[in-house]
């Protein structure tokens, strides 16, 4: 049967659930979950630059393939630039048997996002079988690092000591974590007057055009766009902490991500003003310190940003995993150069679509 390329619809939702439930990793109840968050990342992203968000592939009505983009006004060296992020390929086992068929059908869906975006294209967060797509593509590659602070070991005490001796154990070794933090002089710098809000308010609004000038590349983070990424979107738990200075303005803040029953967590944003150094330390600080509060054992960010890759390297985070940058159609921006240096972006765990 032919397969078709066009705009995801509102009504083709339920045959979108049903393609997310042939991956290996979801079962029904996750794949309707899965299909909640596309819903709203499809058709309630407030940045709209008037073309389609995802497209997918279809036999009459049922979806066998998609790929979403997500148009974003990014500031590009102190300018605001239209552009998007692509994200979430997949290709329903059925095709994926037939090589062919599912290798040119991934590439008619990178053609028609490529086609409906108004500038250069970025790609984070992704797979083995979609870098090698990518690269097919003849994408530029940038590559980053993530890197992972370990707070606790509650996982591997839970296996090699009786349950009585868990919590005792796992004290002491967030103890010598809090130590090893003393001894490097990088105390949880208690004097950073941070918070915990529930929403972004215009403030932040204020806070964007603050950091335009020196915040390099990076989406444009009003308050309506990080509303719609962190606060309204369907199952994400995250936590803002905003950083106040001596005069209570708005300095910068943190997203963090700690899902429920897991001691994984993740730093989504990080951002503070004027490049300060001990602001950026101590909001820093309150995040780890907020993770390490509610169980977390192991905190995962990223950061290409010079400035913060530093301050999470003094923080203790080790390098893990490599990560890719892809950038399609940076020939379209009038600041194709200054794109293809990963230091001038401001990558955050929270870009695109997020790692969650």
């Amino acid at each position: 049967m032919k397969t078709t390329v066009r705009p995801l619809l509102p009504a083709d939702m339920q045959s979108f659930a049903d393609l997310c439930a042939s991956r290996d990793n979801l079962d029904r109840s996750a794949a309707d979950r899965r299909a909640e968050v596309v819903e709203w990342l499809a058709f309630h992203n407030p940045v709209d630059d008037g073309n389609p968000t995802y497209f997918i592939g279809a036999q009459e009505e049922r979806v066998m393939a998609h790929l979403g983009r997500m148009p974003t006004l990014f500031v590009v060296d102190g300018r605001r630039e239209m552009a998007s992020y692509f994200h979430d390929l997949y290709v329903h086992p059925e095709l994926r048997k037939e090589q062919a068929a599912g290798f040119f059908l991934s590439m008619k869906l990178y053609r028609q996002c490529e086609k409906a975006s108004q500038s250069f294209c970025a790609m984070i967060w992704t797979n083995q079988i979609n870098i090698s797509l990518q690269k097919a593509r003849k994408y530029t590659q940038m590559w980053t690092d993530m890197r992972v602070l370990s707070l606790g070991v509650s996982h591997k005490l839970e296996r090699n000591l009786p349950a009585p001796a868990v919590g005792p154990a796992n004290v002491l070794t967030r103890g010598m974590v809090r130590g090893a933090f003393w001894l490097n002089g990088l105390r949880l710098a208690e004097k950073a007057k941070v918070e915990r809000i529930t929403r972004f308010d215009q403030r932040f609004d204020q806070l964007a055009d603050r950091l335009t000038p020196d915040i390099g590349v990076s989406p444009l983070k009003t308050s309506a766009y990080l509303n719609w990424k962190y606060v309204d979107r369907p199952h994400l738990d995250a936590a803002i902490l905003q950083l106040l200075d001596g005069n209570g303005r708005l300095a910068g803040f943190a997203v963090v991500v700690h899902p429920d029953r897991t001691l994984t967590a993740s730093i989504a944003e990080l951002v503070v003003v004027d490049r300060d150094r001990n602001k950026l330390h101590g909001l820093l600080g309150h995040a780890i310190h907020y993770l390490g509060k509610k169980g977390a054992d192991r905190v995962e960010a990223t950061a290409t940003d010079p400035l913060y890759s530093k301050a999470l390297e003094e923080r203790l985070f080790r390098r893990d995993t490599r990560i890719p940058l892809f950038l399609a159609g940076g020939y379209r921006s009038p600041s194709e150069k200054y794109l293809h240096s990963p230091r001038h972006w401001h990558l955050s765990l929270g870009d695109s679509e997020g790692p969650f």
